[in-house]
Parts: C-alpha cells; sequence; structure tokens
C-alpha cells in the first residue's frame, strides 16, 4: 500500500514538474514573439508582449462589396454598395481590448473613489478620470477580461499610439506599420471575411436575437446582446460564441468599436483602402460599428416589426457619435495595419 502510495505521489509530482515546465515554455514562447514573422507580415498570429495577451490575426489583402443591398432587412440609407479593395495585409486583435489590456497601461494609478453613487458604479469624476463604467468593487468580479467599456475615440487614439511607440523601441514593427484604429473598409472587410449576408457567421434570427435567462451563450446564441439577468453592460469576451472565418470573436454585439474615420457618405465607385472623408460631415462624429449589447433589444419588444433588431448588428450597419464623448456602449480593437498619412484624419 505504503508503495502504492508513493507511486501514485511520484507521478502527481512529475504531472505538477510537466504542467510547470509546459507552461513556462508557453510564457516563453508569448514573450519571444517571431519578430521577422511579424515584420514580414507571414506570421498567422501573434501576441503583444506585455499587453494583456493581446492576439492578433493575420487579415490578408483582398476586394469585396462593401455596404449593402438596397433589399437588405434593417438596412440604413447610408450603406451603399461599392466595390473596395483592401490592398495591403493588417493584423487585428481577436477580441475587443479588455480592462486587463487597457487600464494598466493607460491608467496604471486608477483607482475607483464613490463606488456605487453612480448609476453605472462610479461618480462622474471616476469616470472622467478615464475609467469604466464598471468597477471591480461595485460586481464584485474580476474585471479584467471584460471589453473596455466608457472609451473616447481620442482615447483609443492614445492608446494605439502608446503600443506603437512601445513596439518601435523594441523593433517589432513591419516597416510603415502603426497599431491605430482599423478605417471603416478595413473593420467591415474584416467583420465580413469573405461573408455577403447581413451577419458574418450562419445563424438563425431566433439565436442571434436570443434573450437568455443566464449567461450568454444560450441556445449557442452566436453575438453578445443584452442577457436580462445581467443588467446594462458589457460581458467579458467569450470563445464560446462563434468566430468568423478569420477568427475574430465578438464583431456583432459587446461593445461598438471605434474606427478612424470621419462619418460620412461613401465613394461612388471602386477604391482602394478609403479612409473615409478629409473633413467630418456631422458635428465631429467619428465611425463606429458593430453594435453593442443594447442593440438587439427591440426585438423583445417589437418581434414582428422587420429590421427593428438588426438594424445596429449587420456586417454593413452604420454609426457614429462625437469623437470624446464618454458612453458606456463604446470600445475599440486595434490592428497593426499601415500607416495613414493624411494628418486629418488623426485631428479632433
Amino acid at each position: 500500500m505504503k508503495l502504492r502510495i508513493g507511486a501514485i505521489v511520484l507521478v502527481a509530482a512529475f504531472a505538477a514538474f510537466m504542467m510547470a515546465n509546459f507552461a513556462r515554455a508557453d510564457d516563453a514562447a508569448q514573450e519571444k514573439p517571431d519578430v521577422a514573422a511579424i515584420k514580414s507580415l507571414k506570421a498567422k498570429s501573434f501576441v503583444v508582449p506585455d499587453c494583456g495577451d493581446m492576439k492578433m490575426v493575420l487579415i490578408k489583402p483582398g476586394t469585396f462589396t462593401m455596404g449593402s443591398p438596397e433589399n437588405e432587412v434593417g438596412r440604413g440609407d447610408d450603406e451603399a454598395q461599392h466595390e473596395v479593395t483592401i490592398s495591403k495585409a493588417f493584423y487585428m486583435a481577436e477580441i475587443e481590448v479588455t480592462h486587463g489590456q487597457y487600464m494598466p497601461i493607460m491608467r496604471p494609478n486608477f483607482r475607483p473613489i464613490l463606488v456605487g453613487l453612480g448609476r453605472y458604479g462610479q461618480s462622474g469624476s471616476e469616470i472622467n478620470g478615464g475609467g469604466s463604467f464598471l468597477t471591480i468593487e461595485r460586481e464584485r468580479r474580476d474585471l479584467s477580461e471584460y471589453a473596455m467599456d466608457g472609451m473616447t475615440w481620442d482615447e483609443a487614439v492614445a492608446f494605439g499610439r502608446t503600443i506603437t511607440e512601445r513596439e518601435r523601441k523594441a523593433g517589432r514593427l513591419p516597416k510603415g506599420y502603426v497599431y491605430r484604429l482599423p478605417t471603416e473598409a478595413e473593420w467591415e472587410y474584416a467583420c465580413r471575411a469573405g461573408t455577403k449576408g447581413q451577419y458574418n457567421v450562419q445563424a438563425e434570427k431566433k439565436l442571434i436575437f436570443a434573450v437568455c435567462n443566464g449567461y450568454p451563450g444560450c441556445n449557442g446564441d452566436r453575438f453578445h446582446l443584452r442577457p436580462v439577468t445581467h443588467g446594462d453592460a458589457p460581458q467579458p469576451f467569450a470563445k464560446h460564441r462563434t468566430p468568423n472565418a478569420w477568427g475574430l470573436y465578438d464583431m456583432h454585439g459587446n461593445l461598438y468599436e471605434w474606427c478612424l474615420d470621419w462619418y460620412g457618405p461613401y465613394p461612388e465607385g471602386a477604391v482602394s483602402d478609403p479612409v473615409g472623408p478629409d473633413k467630418p460631415s456631422r458635428e465631429k462624429r467619428r465611425v463606429a460599428r458593430g453594435g453593442c449589447f443594447l442593440s438587439g433589444q427591440a426585438a423583445q419588444y417589437l418581434p414582428d416589426v422587420p429590421g427593428v433588431a438588426d438594424r445596429y448588428l449587420r456586417s454593413a450597419a452604420r454609426n457614429c457619435f462625437p469623437h470624446d464623448h464618454q458612453m458606456r456602449i463604446n470600445g475599440m480593437r486595434l490592428v497593426l495595419a499601415a500607416e495613414i498619412e493624411k494628418s486629418t484624419h488623426l485631428t479632433k
């Protein structure tokens, strides 16, 4: 009996040793990305060092039809179809930027002060100080894997610049490439991943607009809309939800994702690598895409009205917000892509 127990202990110890070594090997692999492959745009994916395990996925160049056909349910009148060519490969973050990726870098000294006084758990001064609309104390949960909500366009651009400066010093950037917000065309191209319909995955409408009685994912739900027991808040990234063909998650729902462009009408005819209007057409509003955790609520109350629930979540759906407004529905997703030379697109 003693020999048997001793053997079991030895096996367990050996297994623990091997797991620890595998973990260290994984950590080492993440700490030392294949810089040559990244700089030559040959790496299929990589993790940005010291950035909360931010995984970047390669998006190959190609041509697609941007916008929506006139008969698409939920279509807006600003979605005129036109051919767009994305001429250069780029990398896009697998998930929306999380608290764990953003706060340690951009707000390392942030601490909540008046927890619970605001409707969403913080006081106005805390939100204006760069915090989220959620707090660990309010919800009694770790927010590190929750999408970073309440981010302005200006803050999103600053985050990209910060990562760019750090990676440039480390010598890990492809020539002429920077971390930034995607252009609206890059966003829709990456979202569609070769699809031409309303959404980038195959899903029945009843699944897309399911109102869950628990954690998002009930009924095989593909996108995150608002489950009734989780309130008005974004959820953690969830890899049980279906990614698109590129391997990108939550391109529909969770948080609106800022794009680089000013909002304005689409160009007429075929274009290559469009970057939007030179100047804003609506009160300095920037494009935001993908819808959010509130976008499907209309499906609960108006289930028989065509297009109500589809309006903001579709691949072609457009929206826009003032660049400096902090809203609980807005977040971001970084790309590593060719630098945009037009300085007007980076001014407020």
